[in-house]
């Protein structure tokens, strides 16, 4: 018998936006209100998002703003993220149901199932990394660029980096979002991150050696997802709650400059969401 999750298609938004929405996926299904969900979304503008513990000096804001890219905080960790030719992808789901256990290392490469699957449809052969072969990891990359580096949750193609996830977490259950870009844009990565000389990380387009159009991309996506990990899916909306959620949260953390800056929320979020998640119909 087949998961039921929701599929969720979000009009391209703003970074502060976008995570203000992922984040409340995340708490309505923590309080029981929605399904399993994945949201496949995008950035207007672009945006450079960076990972809960990250310092925001490590990505050059002057660059940022010259190329008109927002910066954003995720509520996950990991490294900093141009998003900018990509269609991102969240799933919100409670960890006990992956059949290889709860952590985060095997809820990781149970979702990279439904990323590789996808990723096949489209001619493109990708892999998590051993994770006892630490010449194929780089942990400690001095630059901030998330795909600069590589981890065991990250999927390669030919050794080179092509998706990277990261998680947030609500006691048992989880949000994973991540990024497979299309495109690279070179230029603005090597003002924004200070790299030069790359090359540990790749794109779809490079890896197929030809175009891939946004649609193809979603639909090999949810393709991948359903077979892979056995999930069928009915595409709806956001709830009013997660609606009601998301608009907290955008105007007490992730539009907030000290947020941004400093990780601080405002501290009246906590018990505004907490009546939010009161009121929700459990039925």
């Amino acid at each position: 018998m087949k998961l039921q999750w929701r599929l969720i298609y979000s009009p391209p938004l703003s970074g502060s936006w976008n995570m203000a929405l992922d984040e409340a996926m995340l708490l309505a299904h923590s309080a029981g209100l929605t399904i399993p969900t994945l949201r496949l979304y995008r950035w207007s503008p672009p945006a450079v998002s960076i990972g809960l513990l990250q310092r925001i000096e490590t990505v050059n804001e002057s660059a940022c703003s010259q190329f008109g890219f927002d910066i954003v905080r995720r509520p996950s960790g990991g490294g900093a993220v141009l998003h900018q030719h990509e269609v991102t992808y969240a799933v919100v789901v409670d960890g006990r149901i992956c059949p290889e256990g709860s952590s985060v290392m095997a809820t990781y490469r149970w979702l990279a199932k439904g990323l590789i699957a996808g990723l096949r449809k489209l001619g493109v052969e990708a892999f998590l990394p051993d994770s006892n072969d630490q010449s194929r990891l780089s942990p400690h990359s001095i630059t901030s660029f998330c795909f600069a580096r590589t981890s065991a949750a990250d999927l390669t193609v030919d050794g080179l980096k092509l998706g990277g996830s990261a998680q947030a977490r609500r006691r048992y259950f989880l949000l994973q979002h991540g990024s497979i870009p299309l495109q690279l844009d070179i230029e603005a990565i090597e003002q924004i991150f200070g790299l030069s000389g790359r090359k540990d990380f790749t794109c779809l387009e490079e890896a197929l050696k030809r175009k891939v159009s946004l649609q193809e991309f979603t639909e090999a996506l949810v393709a991948g997802f359903s077979e892979a990990l056995g999930v069928s899916f009915t595409v709806s909306g956001l709830t009013p709650e997660e609606l009601r959620l998301a608009e907290i949260l955008f105007q007490h953390k992730y539009g907030a400059e000290e947020w941004t800056r400093e990780r601080k929320v405002r501290p009246e979020l906590t018990s505004k969401v907490a009546e939010i998640l009161a009121q929700g119909d459990f039925r």
